[in-house]
């Protein structure tokens, strides 16, 4: 094989790889509209799908093989303004609470980490022990439509405050209405 052949099909090989990897970055987002987020699922061959915007169930198909799919995006309220899968903040909503507990503690990965108690709907989840009790982050749960795997509603979780505050407090989240 010559050095030309060889570098065309290292580009070429690249190119699969560029169009893969933009695939899969489109897959969680960012949508500009609800819309569009729709559309998308609507044109995949992906199987079983569920997809949930703020907890609302947007799409459904119940033919196909393979595993079941649900995805969980959110409205980037509080960051990007678009919806996403994972928005980046953690003023914006999301399904891992420990993930958004990290992105409060590394203040959205700008530093290193800080952490402090967490309070999960006013319950202590989690202690660490150079803390106060009493303060640190508070989280609420959000129970969203009901999927296949959460019968009873799918959750997801918001940023309520922190205590001790030096400024007014924030507004408190509300959980979409379903």
């Amino acid at each position: 094989m010559t050095f030309k052949a060889i570098a065309l099909a290292l580009i070429g090989a690249a190119g699969l790889a560029h169009a893969a990897a933009a695939q899969a970055q489109y897959n969680e987002g960012p949508f500009a509209s609800e819309q569009a987020l729709v559309a998308y699922w609507q044109a995949q061959n992906f199987g079983q799908t569920e997809i949930f915007l703020d907890g609302r169930k947007v799409h459904q198909r119940t033919t196909g093989f393979g595993p079941p799919l649900t995805e969980m995006y959110f409205r980037c309220n509080n960051s990007t303004q678009d919806i996403r899968v994972r928005c980046g903040s953690y003023k914006d909503p999301h399904y891992n609470l420990t993930r958004l507990i990290d992105l409060f503690d590394t203040k959205n990965n700008t530093r290193p980490a800080n952490p402090l108690d967490a309070y999960l709907d006013g319950t202590l989840y989690r202690d660490v022990a150079s803390s106060t009790n009493g303060t640190g982050s508070y989280w609420k749960t959000c129970i969203g439509d009901p999927s296949r795997y959460y019968p009873g509603g799918i959750p997801f979780y918001l940023y309520q405050g922190v205590i001790p505050d030096f400024g007014p407090p924030p507004p408190v989240p509300q959980c979409p209405a379903r």
